[in-house]
């Protein structure tokens, strides 16, 4: 009898082209809109690539002397110094043959770059700063010392004698396409209790509770015969956004069997959640909206709809979301190919089934008794 109308059940979720064009169609709009949103804001934040400077200055200039200089400094950051005298600055951008471009006058320089280039332009700013700070500095300090009649002349340190560089390890930055191709997976899956809705509809509209009071079936199995159907419909849905999504916008997944796994878990936890809230509220309506509702809840601190590396809630708040860790832990699978979050993740989710099915088993049973 469970898997029958395991079976019946699966078929209901099916045929209801609302939810089937919610849970498979939805995702992929929504993750083709914000990897184009956010592209250029997490495009800034990963790792900067070698990029050209063009630079044009005038003879009289009290740099020139200190161009070789300029350009040892700039070749240990990557950055390589191209002289054009003549030449239209905007179109040398445009076309890309720079990536900014710096016009060096008497005592000043002008930095032109263009838009979408803004951390390059950043790191050009600070070499040239420091660099004719350290220039400017010694000028003032040679004549001052002339001025006292000093014979020794002594001078500042160069830049690259008081600067150590040292490279720090960070956490790497995905591209909005894997992060927004993984997050809204996870989201939707948590939304995997309003498919459900079909079944309870129909259960209600037949009575079919009061049928199976008096069949054989125990208490057991009438919740498994409303969860089981309920995850592995979700479960098949967002196997589809995941095979749709790799394949259109090349989303990056790391440690793929793990990822699937988690993803299962965090379908069964939306069923559990899911009949519960359908067997406490009377509506189903009214299941739908307070269920939305919290998913939404706990993916706005969670960070499915601003990255949660760039949020600012207290991290308390963060914490406090399942999907927040959910969201970790699979963005650092494609990024890192690891996660210390898999630990955690894994006990909220279970932790979740466990719960909620105990609450929504006793409310089955409560119900079927009265």
């Amino acid at each position: 009898m469970p898997l029958i109308l395991i079976k019946n059940n699966m078929k209901l979720m099916f045929r209801s082209k609302a939810f089937l064009l919610l849970m498979v169609v939805m995702p992929l709009i929504v993750i083709a809109l914000l990897s184009t949103a956010f592209k250029d804001m997490m495009a800034s934040a990963r790792e900067i690539d070698p990029f050209t400077v063009g630079y044009r200055i005038t003879t009289d200039s009290a740099y020139l002397a200190f161009l070789p200089e300029l350009k040892e400094v700039s070749a240990e950051n990557d950055v390589t110094l191209i002289e054009y005298p003549e030449g239209d600055i905007e179109k040398l951008i445009k076309t890309g043959t720079v990536t900014v471009f710096i016009d060096i006058q008497d005592n000043k320089y002008t930095l032109y770059q263009s838009s979408d280039k803004q951390a390059e332009a950043l790191v050009s700013e600070s070499i040239f700063d420091s660099f004719f700070y350290q220039v400017d500095a010694n000028a003032v300090l040679v004549k001052a010392q002339l001025a006292q009649g000093k014979s020794a002349i002594k001078t500042l340190q160069s830049d690259r004698q008081m600067v150590s560089r040292e490279v720090l390890a960070v956490e790497p930055t995905p591209t909005s396409t894997d992060y927004y191709g993984i997050i809204y997976i996870i989201f939707w899956s948590f939304c995997g209790m309003m498919p459900l809705a079909a079944v309870i509809s129909s259960e209600r509209k037949n009575a079919i509770p009061q049928r199976m009071r008096v069949s054989q079936m125990t208490k057991r199995q009438l919740y498994l015969a409303k969860f089981v159907p309920c995850f592995l419909v979700t479960f098949i849905e967002m196997g589809l956004v995941w095979i749709i999504s790799a394949l259109l916008f090349n989303v990056h997944w790391g440690q793929i069997p793990v990822s699937a796994a988690i993803i299962l878990l965090s379908t069964m936890a939306a069923a559990a959640i899911g009949i519960f809230l359908y067997q406490l509220f009377s509506k189903v309506v009214i299941s739908i909206v307070v269920g939305f509702s919290l998913t939404w809840m706990l993916g706005f601190f969670g960070g499915s709809f601003d990255p949660y590396m760039y949020e600012d809630f207290p991290i308390m708040l963060m914490k406090a979301s399942p999907i927040y860790y959910v969201n970790r832990t699979l963005v650092e699978f494609s990024t890192k190919g690891y996660s210390d979050y898999t630990g955690i993740c894994l006990f909220y989710l279970i932790a979740l089934i466990l719960v909620f099915g105990i609450l929504g088993s006793i409310l089955i049973n409560r119900k079927v008794e009265e």
